[in-house]
């Protein structure tokens, strides 16, 4: 049995898992993202109540939109302010008392991909996120790739796009990381709306967008044809450079499987390598891959350990 917690800005989710990877209870609480002590009891009760009921003392693993300092374990970056800078792991394990592992969410996505999903038994797995904005997470035979910095597969930024915006007739607008540019910024659901709303004036939500794509809208059609180039172009670079097996998406973007489709033969057709079956495809975790993920960090890590024992 695993418990795991998946950490977001607005909410925290809980799962109980068994042995085989069935969840056996899951539950959704909000976050108190600015109060620490809050913070804490909301996992501490989760954790007592699914004691009582199962009679267990598992590990936890914990997935989180933020990246961890490698060497100290300190929360580096975070949406959720109460744990910034804050050793989360090893603060949580002295208070619940049980061994607690955390990992980023696009790597438990990953790592939840790799082990069960669509990527099982394959061995390098670039997992992407196309949701609110664009992320992505490394897995090479059942393990991270990474750790200098603590910061990985982060492919919406450092990279610019502004010249296939100009090609389009977009504007650049800022990204949440202070540069200009990102794929970051264009790559999710929020992107789609800033193309849709440029080319068309009109701004509508995502969801408006693709529902209009879907029913031969003309603006809708064209927004999401410059949303799937701007992305496959990215992708291909990531592709050329990582030579992947598999590219399981995650995330609002991953439901949309015709998106994914046309995405995904964008970059095979630009990419160096052959790849003659579909690379990019929808996860089988899209929705909660990040919670699965982190109850398969323990198991990971005991993996790890054999390996460097033998």
């Amino acid at each position: 049995m695993q418990y795991a917690f998946d950490i977001g800005g607005s909410k925290i989710e809980f799962g109980v898992f068994n042995d085989a990877g069935d969840i056996l209870l899951h539950s959704k609480t909000p976050t108190l993202k600015d109060d620490r002590d809050a913070f804490i009891a909301t996992l501490s009760d989760a954790i007592s109540e699914a004691d009582a009921e199962f009679g267990a003392r598992p590990d936890i693993g914990i997935s989180f939109a933020g990246g961890l300092d490698p060497q100290t374990g300190a929360v580096i970056s975070a949406n959720v302010p109460a744990i910034k800078d804050w050793k989360l792991a090893t603060e949580l394990e002295a208070i619940l008392g049980r061994k607690v592992l955390v990992e980023n969410d696009a790597d438990c996505f990953a790592l939840a991909e790799a082990m069960s999903g669509v990527a099982k038994d394959v061995r390098t797995v670039f997992a992407i996120i196309l949701g609110t904005g664009v992320g992505g997470g490394i897995v090479y035979d059942g393990q991270f790739l990474g750790g200098r910095s603590g910061i990985r597969g982060e492919w919406g930024h450092g990279n610019d796009v502004t010249g296939s915006l100009i090609r389009n007739g977009l504007a650049p607008v800022p990204c949440g990381c202070g540069q200009t540019g990102c794929l970051d910024a264009w790559g999710g659901a929020r992107g789609l709306e800033h193309i849709h709303a440029q080319i068309s004036g009109n701004r509508i939500t995502s969801f408006d967008i693709t529902d209009a794509w879907r029913g031969n809208d003309e603006m809708a059609t064209r927004a999401v044809e410059i949303y799937c180039e701007l992305v496959a172009r990215e992708l291909a670079l990531m592709v050329n450079v990582l030579d992947p097996d598999c590219i399981p998406v995650g995330g609002g973007i991953a439901s949309e499987h015709v998106i994914i489709s046309r995405i995904d033969s964008m970059v095979r057709e630009r990419v160096l390598g052959r790849y003659d079956t579909p690379l990019v495809i929808p996860g089988a975790f899209a929705k909660d891959g990040g919670l699965r993920g982190a109850a398969m960090l323990h198991q990971m890590a005991s993996r790890q350990s054999l390996g460097r024992s033998s």
